[in-house]
């Protein structure tokens, strides 16, 4: 850390926990209003970098950590062009693949796509059961809905908390 003693934990802790606070508000913010605002995107992918710096990351690791995230927005921006996936999603998922860097990407990915397979089953048999018990005006109707909209930032937030203990800035922070 840049600063030893009770400061630097503070403000290494504070910006290690941006993360998953940054995680949950796109979940939130998916979840409400299908969509995951790109502001969000931008400081998460943005806050890696003084929390790299804060952590004592070198040059050449936050590189790599900044090329993984590269490598998941070129193949999101792919995915997305095909129509597997939101463009807010793709922006969240290359943020975290700068947290995550390449040694963690694999379990991320992984996880969020099981958690996202899990929540379309769910959603799909909630909709069918509840779909036209809800009214048109309740805050759930867009979300179990006919939509077929799923709110894939919950599964990609699923993902981000799986693996935080496994993040190379997670765990200098506990190590320092």
């Amino acid at each position: 850390m840049i600063v030893d003693g009770i400061p630097g934990l503070l403000v290494g802790a504070l910006l290690v926990l941006t993360f998953p606070c940054l995680l949950v508000a796109a979940a939130l913010g998916d979840i409400i209003r299908f969509r995951i605002s790109n502001r969000l995107n931008l400081v998460l992918a943005l806050l890696y970098l003084p929390a790299a710096i804060w952590m004592g990351s070198d040059v050449a690791m936050i590189l790599w950590h900044l090329s993984a995230g590269a490598t998941v927005l070129v193949a999101g921006i792919v995915l997305f062009s095909l129509g597997v996936i939101g463009g807010g999603d793709v922006k969240l998922l290359a943020a975290c693949g700068c947290w995550t860097g390449f040694s963690a990407l694999p379990m991320f990915l992984i996880t969020v796509a099981l958690a996202g397979g899990i929540l379309a089953i769910a959603l799909l048999l909630l909709r069918l059961v509840l779909s036209k018990r809800i009214p048109e005006s309740s805050s759930l109707a867009r979300l179990l809905g006919r939509s077929r909209d799923v709110p894939y930032g919950v599964a990609i937030a699923i993902g981000g908390f799986v693996i935080l203990p496994r993040m190379a800035l997670v765990q200098a922070f506990l190590a320092g």
